[in-house]
Formats: C-alpha cells, structure tokens, sequence
C-alpha cells in the first residue's frame, strides 16, 4: 500500500495521468487499484513506474518511513525550545519530497505554522492555519487536536494585534482540545494563560499547575521555569498571599535562571517582579528590576521595548529621574515602538510623553480619546483600569461627572 501512495504521488507531481503512467506496462483500472491498495502486485512491476517516474522507490519508502518519527521529534524540539534541533529537523523534513503528500501534509503544514509562530511570522502562520482548517472534515483526530491547539497558540502570541473580544479566543479554540485523544500536555500550559487572558486566576493556576507536573516528568527544565513563573505571577493576585513570600520564591527562580544560564526567562522574573514592586510603591526597587531586566535583553526587541517602558514609567511614577533624561529616553522608547510597528507602545510610550511633559490637557485628552479604547479594544485589564482611574479623578476635579460617571461604568 505504501508503494502505492508513493508512485501516486510522484505521478501526480509530475503531472502524469494514469494512463500516461500505465502505458506499455499495465491497464489504467491495475494502476488505480495499485495506487487506493486495492490488488496485489508485482515488484517488477513497481521498478517499471519507478523507472518511469525517475524514483528509487527503496530509499523512497525508507524517506516515508522517517517522516513520522521526524514530525514528532520537530513538535518535541519546539516544545523544548531547542532552536538548532528545529532549523535541523525543518531542512531535513524539506529534503524529503513525500511530506507534501495528502497523508502528511496537514500534519507538516501545522506544525509550519507553530514554526512561523516561533518566528514571530504571524501572518503566514494564519494563512496556513486557516488552509488546514478549510480541510478539518479531513484530518485525523490527533491533526484535528493538534489544529486548534495551535490556533490557541497564535491567539495567545498575537494577542496585541487581536480585535476586540479577541481574548477570548485562545480559550474558544483550546477548550476544543480533547486531551485523550491529542495527548499532548504541554496545552495544559497555553490553557492556563487563556484562563489568565480573562483574568480567571484559579483556574490559570490550576492549568499552570498541571503543566509544571508534565514538564517535570518530561525534564524539561526550561519550561518548568515557565509554568513556575506562570504560577507565581497568578498567586500575586491573591491579597491573602504574603507578599515577602512572593519576593522570595522570586528570588529563589532568579537564582535558578543564573544556575541554569535562562537569561531571557530572568529577563521576564526581573520585569515581573518589578512591576509587583510598582503596585505596591516601592518604585527605588521596581527601577532596580526593570533596569537589570533591560541589561540581558537584546537591542532594539520586543523585550527590551517592553523593559524599557516599565523602567521610564517607574521612573516617571517615583520622581526617579531628571525630567529631561527621561524625555531623552521616552523619545527613544517611542522610535523603537515606531519601528517595530507596535500600537500599543506607542500609545504607552505617548502618555508617559505628555505626562512628563506637564501637557496636562494634552494628557487627559489623549487619555480619552486614544489610550482607553487602545486598551478597551485589546482587553488590557491592568492599563484600562489604572489609566480609567486617572481619568476618573480627573473628571471629578474638574466637575465633569457625566463623564466621571460613565468611565467608573466601565469599570465594574
């Protein structure tokens, strides 16, 4: 059957009809039951279509026969986050013309997307996602899984770019996961920041939870890391929580990042912390964070964009810096934003602009007009809420209660 499905592809890509294939060595109807495994046949007579066909059917079947195992091993590396294994696995999968069959295509062509998703290619990701599914009647239910799965996955790494109500969506696609079937306990981990997504905290920590147990059985240690930090970001919702205790296991996953050589992820500890040091006020400790945190990313990344804002916004926030210092940075911070094409930093980046800038009119306007829709339309809790709370008091001093009234609506 296999070399059936080998000859009908290799026909097929090169354009040859049955009868073209069939001529002079059997009849149309022997070639079509060969192809569907239909009737049996002779060796000779494969040789003779390979022949035709320019194929060594041997060290075909022997490439068909590694495309299973290398399809696993790709998906493996990515949940690793082994980046040569993956580069390694992709160039050798493209070698291997039979992979761009009905039989394995759907699988490759998702886990392509998981590729383009890693490399921040999130177009090409959703045009491919977006083909398979036009297919779903078709795969298997390891693929069907596997589909959504990896819809959740888009969701979630373009969440800045989603339309409204749009973080809703990374739960929509991977409640649809049936983990008996798909198997695959890493989802456990996206399921937990869907939950996160809607600020559903328990119900995060208790997927971060069951990931933390699946990656520490796997021995993957990175992610593990990631699942901790997870974990920890979610308990610092909880008011009951000491917060020293926080700072602490903090601490304790920092040091393991510098045991263990994860720069990035102490880069994402560091901005954490540092902004649970800014709800509580103690801004001299959050600069620290975010400036440490700045130091490990690379130029001109999304990272540092990120660190970069936090730490001028600490500063800002705390009286921390020279006005003009900060002006100097903030211009900087809204150029990167600008080249990276980031809407949401640039509106982050302008209202610590004008706020530094003492434009007090220029603030609350924007405020108004820009930063809460901005923040109301990518479902941003945290921003809408405090900048909703500036603009409140603001409403209130000035004797603008309609509006007053209006944006504490929005609130609740």
């Amino acid at each position: 059957m296999l070399q059936g499905e080998i000859i009908k592809f290799y026909r097929e890509k090169n354009n040859m009809t049955q009868a073209q294939l069939a001529d002079g060595i059997c009849t149309t109807t022997h070639i079509s039951k060969i192809e569907r495994g239909k009737t049996a046949y002779s060796e000779e007579l494969i040789t003779l279509f390979s022949e035709r066909l320019a194929i060594d059917i041997k060290k075909e079947i022997e490439s068909v026969e590694r495309i299973e195992k290398l399809l696993q091993q790709w998906h493996q590396s990515m949940i690793l986050g082994r980046n040569e294994m993956i580069e390694h696995i992709k160039n050798e999968l493209e070698e291997i013309a039979f992979v761009y069959s009905s039989y394995y295509i759907s699988h490759y062509q998702l886990l392509h997307a998981r590729y383009n998703i890693i490399h921040r290619n999130h177009k090409k990701a959703f045009e491919i996602l977006e083909n398979v599914r036009k297919k779903s009647q078709e795969l298997t239910p390891y693929e069907y899984n596997l589909l959504h799965h990896i819809y959740g996955i888009y969701y979630i790494s373009d969440s800045a770019h989603v339309t409204q109500g749009g973080h809703l969506k990374p739960l929509q696609f991977l409640e649809k996961v049936q983990i008996d079937e798909y198997g695959n306990e890493e989802y456990y981990y996206h399921l937990a920041i869907s939950y996160h997504l809607i600020s559903s905290h328990i119900m995060a920590y208790y997927y971060a939870e069951k990931a933390l147990r699946y990656f520490r059985a796997t021995n993957n240690y990175a992610r593990s890391m990631d699942a901790e930090t997870f974990m920890l970001l979610q308990l610092s919702r909880d008011d009951s929580v000491d917060f020293d205790n926080i700072v602490e296991r903090y601490h304790q996953l920092i040091q393991n990042c510098d045991t263990l050589g994860f720069t990035t992820k102490k880069a994402i500890l560091l901005n954490n912390l540092g902004f649970e040091y800014f709800h509580k006020g103690e801004y001299a400790l959050s600069k620290n964070c975010h400036w440490e945190a700045m130091q490990l990313d690379e130029p001109e990344s999304p990272s540092h964009l990120l660190h970069l804002y936090n730490y001028l916004d600490t500063c800002l926030e705390g009286n921390l810096s020279r006005k003009n210092i900060l002006l100097k940075k903030i211009k900087e911070g809204l150029s990167l934003a600008e080249k990276l094409d980031s809407k949401h930093f640039i509106v982050l980046f302008q209202i610590i602009k004008l706020k530094a800038q003492g434009n007090k009119d220029a603030y609350y306007k924007f405020l108004e007009e820009k930063a809460l829709p901005h923040f109301s339309k990518i479902n941003h809790v945290i921003y809408y809420k405090r900048y909703g709370k500036v603009l409140f008091e603001h409403y209130i001093q000035t004797n603008q209660y309609l509006k007053a009234s209006k944006v504490l609506g929005d609130q609740l």
